[in-house]
């Protein structure tokens, strides 16, 4: 008796490893059954006695093992992780930056997101009376304020930290549960959770998605070049083959998802959202 009840718990765990192969695959997620996953069974150990005996004498068993710890980490996380659907396009209308503010992409894309949020806040006001500008540009820290102002033709652009700030203080003056959230560092799958989720994100490329090209009449406090084609704008879906954007430029509508990996690891990995706390 005691034999059979180890021969069939041994073909368990062996259909459980066969099962979350071929689910992971197809993208799937799954959760190994309570009643399996125990500390007898969470092992390397015990993964090489529960499975050795129905696989291959050349099987590795060193191999076995990793997937067997790649299988409990996802029973550790599958609770909380985010289901991504194949396609989705959030409802965002976008607002063009021109003609008022010829540099003011970023403060922009805030607006458009602001408003997809249901606040009537335009961009030039946002920008006038909450963006802090950086004069004389080439002194300026970008992630703290604008390197020259939006509605001026000769200035550069800021980052994420800029307009986070900009976009608290107005949140603030609302009373607002909203904040702006730097999210810098994200991965393009991460920016892809937070729109699955019905957040749009701002992200940092570079103006239609073209290659980076920077400005050597002057350098930034860190020591490197600044940007000449910097653009942001918002994230507000993806397909299988491509991202969907709101363009303040009113250049892109949509692009590669290469493409847009590629810029945006490129342009620094730049993004924040506004979302819920």
């Amino acid at each position: 008796m005691k034999r059979a009840e180890e021969e069939k718990r041994k073909a368990a765990v062996c259909l459980i490893l066969a099962v979350t192969l071929v689910l992971t695959g197809c993208g799937a997620t799954v959760m190994i059954p309570s009643d399996v996953a125990t500390a007898e069974t969470a092992t390397a150990e015990s993964a090489e006695e529960s499975m050795g005996y129905m696989l291959a004498e050349e099987t590795s068993y060193d191999e076995l093992a990793t997937v067997w710890a790649l299988m409990q980490q996802t029973a550790e996380t599958a609770e909380t992780a985010l289901w991504l659907p194949p396609e989705i396009q959030l409802d965002v209308k976008n607002i063009d930056q021109n003609p008022e503010l010829p540099n003011g992409c970023e403060i922009t894309s805030a607006a458009i997101v602001l408003n997809y949020l249901g606040y009537s806040i335009d961009k030039v006001t946002l920008s006038e009376n909450y963006l802090s500008l950086g004069i004389p540009y080439w002194e300026a820290d970008p992630d703290v304020e604008f390197m020259g102002n939006p509605a001026d033709e000769l200035a550069f652009y800021c980052l994420p930290g800029a307009i986070v700030r900009a976009v608290n203080a107005y949140l603030a003056d609302m009373d607002s549960d909203y904040r702006a959230v730097d999210i810098s560092g994200s991965s393009v799958e991460e920016l892809y959770e937070w729109v699955a989720n019905g957040t749009p994100v701002l992200v940092w490329t570079t103006r239609a998605f073209s290659e980076p090209l920077y400005n050597n009449t002057f350098q930034l406090e860190d020591g490197s070049w600044p940007y000449a084609n910097s653009h942001c704008l918002v994230l507000t879906g993806y397909g299988e083959e491509v991202c969907y954007l709101a363009d303040p430029m009113l250049e892109v509508m949509q692009i590669d998802k290469d493409t847009f990996a590629e810029r945006y690891v490129q342009r620094g990995e730049c993004a924040m959202v506004i979302t819920r706390i």
